[in-house]
Formats: structure tokens, C-alpha cells, sequence
């Protein structure tokens, strides 16, 4: 015996009701979409950047080095190489005693490569840039674009001490880099954009560009 069988489908007018709100609801969220994913691949670079600095100047209090360096070597908005270096006591002392103790870049002065990154992001400039830091904060140094940087306000505080990231979108628009002295201004340095500042000392803050000021995180 043939059983009757009540099979149901789409209807035409149906199926175009649903593509159209599906449309409708990827062009309102793909936006917020990029937005947030671009916020997040910024950040994790500052954070990348801290804990590299962060890690450096704790081998430094721990006496693994006596002399640490960090180094920021920029590739325009393609990518930049963040790059820690150490010296060893005995180096340190050799150099101390000859008075050629010095922030330097070449890697023969250095006794060790601690760690080397490459971010996905551009920085606030567009040459390479060094800081160097000993344990009891004496020698501190900064040489290259990190030397006599472009010094502006945090919180009531001028900081001359740092490294800015920002989208590879924004930096394109001033210059291939993130330009601080844009900030505020039409087509300039806009969020997201984060900053990481550094003290004689190693001691390290982040902060995050919001509507009109620096928050700290």
C-alpha cells in the first residue's frame, strides 16, 4: 500500500527572504569585525614588545647579564624586528675598565642574542633604534631613532622613553609609520594604537589610545 507522505521545501521567496537578511547582517557586522581584529593584532604586538623588555631586564636584576639592549628594527608597514641582546659580566667589566662601555648595535659587542620577534605592525618610526639599560640603572642609554624621540604627554607627564604601535592601515596614511605628532589631527594617528613606555630602570607601563587620551592597561 502507497503511504501518503507530506514533504515540505523552501519556497523561492523564501530562500531570497533569508539570503537577504544573512546579507544584511555580514555588511552591519563585518566592520565591527575588522575593527576588533585589527584592534587585537595591535595589541598583541605592544604586548609582545613589553614582555620582551620586561624579559630582558629580569635576566638583568637576576644576574644573568650585566648589560641588556633592546632593539627596534623597522620594515615600513610590512613588519618590524624587536630584538633583545646581553652582555656577561666579565664582557661588562672588560669594557668598563677600557671606558668603552656603549649602547652599540653591532652584534660583536654583545655576548649574546636573548631573543628576536617580528611583528606584524609598524612603529612610530621608520629607522632602527637601540636602548640600553645596566642593573643599577646608571647606564642608560638610547641611540638611534630611540635617542632625543619626539616627546609628548601622558597623563599631565612628558615621555621621551618609548615604542608606539599602530594599524598598518593608519600608518599608511602618514608616512608609513605611527606618527605621534599627527595625533588628534584629520587623517593622522588614530586608535587602535598602543604605547609602551620604559624607565631607566626597565620598568615598563602600557597604555592604549582611546577617543581623546591614553588610558593605562
Amino acid at each position: 500500500m502507497q503511504q501518503k507522505q507530506d514533504i515540505k521545501g523552501f519556497t523561492i521567496l523564501e530562500l531570497l527572504v533569508v539570503i537577504t537578511i544573512v546579507a544584511i547582517v555580514s555588511a552591519v557586522g563585518y566592520p565591527n569585525f575588522m575593527e576588533w581584529s585589527e584592534d587585537r593584532k595591535v595589541r598583541k604586538a605592544s604586548e609582545q614588545i613589553a614582555s620582551m623588555l620586561t624579559n630582558i631586564n629580569t635576566q638583568l636584576q637576576r644576574g644573568n647579564f650585566q648589560y641588556v639592549q633592546f632593539q627596534i628594527i623597522p620594515g615600513g608597514t610590512s613588519s618590524t624586528t624587536i630584538r633583545t641582546k646581553g652582555m656577561y659580566s666579565d664582557t661588562y667589566s672588560e669594557k668598563i675598565n677600557s671606558g668603552s662601555i656603549k649602547c652599540s648595535k653591532d652584534n660583536k659587542y654583545w655576548d649574546e642574542t636573548v631573543q628576536e620577534i617580528v611583528i606584524d605592525t609598524p612603529v612610530h618610526t621608520n629607522k632602527q633604534g637601540y636602548v640600553c639599560f645596566s642593573k643599577d640603572g646608571t647606564k642608560f642609554f638610547q641611540t638611534g631613532s630611540l635617542e632625543n624621540q619626539y616627546g609628548f604627554f601622558v597623563n599631565g607627564e612628558e615621555v621621551k622613553d618609548y615604542a608606539l604601535v599602530c594599524s598598518k592601515s593608519n600608518a599608511k596614511q602618514i608616512g608609513d609609520k605611527c606618527d605621534l605628532k599627527t595625533l588628534g589631527k584629520k587623517n593622522g594617528l588614530t586608535k587602535p594604537a598602543y604605547l609602551v613606555l620604559w624607565s631607566r630602570f626597565g620598568t615598563v607601563t602600557k597604555y592604549k589610545w582611546g577617543k581623546n587620551d591614553w588610558t593605562i592597561r
